[in-house]
């Protein structure tokens, strides 16, 4: 049976994650949505969605309808068990407002705001533990319900994230184009944050900290050498048992960042054993 590992491989890649929580009422979510559209308007994304709107409360929505089956506005929120431990509770949106951007190569940006439930009922994971106490399996939404206060009442939240790195395809451009695809996500952050929302970052380039170009052009390269690496190592090992599909295996210099990529994870792997020791 021949096996594809296309989605894991696509998976993998230089990402930017954001999120924000702003105290808003309907109508100033409405003004805010607008205006976060207004902004990318102004940024050289290749593609920018009409503005879509879910689940209104009042009725009448301000936007477009999206018949898409993928609910956006849902929120993936931390909770301490009684153990110690922590896991993810599902909380889904009741009304979102989206739009989309993209730049040729990068996932698409999904930029909203969405209102959720003060609480939901959330089924605990089942933990089993080594004889050393050490989780051994675990058993995600097995247990028993419990009553999860999200602490987003009076709030409109958003999360995402935005795989940036195969913008950088030497057919689309190459470096220059990443920095296209890159900049304008960072550069739309940074004036939703100028609105007055407090948003957080979290870029796999370190860019969004240091904005330093250069840095973020030798991270990317990493980045590529890296994926390469292991998506030649991965299809090795699949031999003649599967294919395996990833849009680095598209580049003219894939062998060559294969290589690369295998100095930089021994080097990598040499560091974790020095941090052992």
């Amino acid at each position: 049976t021949a096996i594809r590992t296309k989605e894991t491989a696509r998976c993998m890649g230089l990402t930017v994650y954001y999120d924000w929580k702003v105290k808003a009422d309907l109508t100033d979510a409405r003004q805010r949505i607008a205006k976060f559209h207004d902004l990318a308007a102004q940024l050289p994304f290749d593609e920018l969605s009409e503005i879509y709107e879910r689940g209104s409360p009042d009725q009448d929505s301000h936007f477009s309808s999206d018949d898409d089956p993928f609910h956006r506005g849902s929120l993936y929120l931390t909770r301490t068990r009684a153990d110690g431990d922590t896991e993810s509770v599902h909380v889904p949106a009741n009304h979102a407002m989206y739009f989309y951007a993209r730049v040729e190569g990068a996932e698409s940006v999904a930029i909203g705001l969405a209102s959720h439930p003060t609480w939901v009922v959330h089924h605990e994971d089942i933990i089993e533990r080594t004889a050393e106490g050490k989780e051994h399996t675990r058993r995600i939404g097995g247990g028993d319900p419990i009553k999860f206060r999200t602490r987003r009442n009076g709030y409109y939240s958003w999360h995402s994230f935005c795989k940036t790195q195969y913008a950088g395809s030497p057919k689309l451009g190459g470096e220059a184009h990443f920095l296209k695809a890159h900049l304008s996500l960072i550069e739309l952050l940074d004036q939703i944050k100028e609105t007055g929302v407090k948003v957080r970052i979290r870029d796999d380039s370190k860019y969004a900290k240091h904005r330093n170009v250069d840095r973020l052009l030798e991270n990317l390269r990493e980045w590529n050498a890296i994926v390469a690496s292991f998506t030649g190592l991965i299809s090795d090992a699949l031999g003649d048992a599967g294919t395996i599909v990833a849009p680095i295996q598209q580049r003219p210099d894939f062998e060559h960042l294969e290589a690369k990529g295998m100095v930089i994870l021994k080097q990598i792997a040499t560091r974790q054993r020095k941090r052992k020791k």
